[in-house]
């Protein structure tokens, strides 16, 4: 059984370098669609898939540890 803390900080470790990723594949790909956004609204995009990742990544990892008691 894998405690509390260590789901969080697992999530939180993984939706961090899922946000890096984004950032940087949005700064990337964006100009290739012909979508144009600043710095400050791809933050702002970035942000907001960072909440639900994390909060996606917590419900999962809960829900299968539920499942091994």
């Amino acid at each position: 059984m894998t405690p509390k803390w260590m789901r969080i900080t697992e999530a939180a470790t993984q939706v961090t370098a899922g946000t890096v990723l984004i950032f940087f594949s949005n700064m990337l790909v964006f100009p290739l669609l012909g979508i144009e956004a600043t710095v400050q609204a791809n933050v702002a995009l970035v942000l907001v898939n960072t909440v639900v990742a994390f909060g996606k990544s917590y419900a999962v990892r809960s829900f299968f540890r539920q499942l091994e008691e």
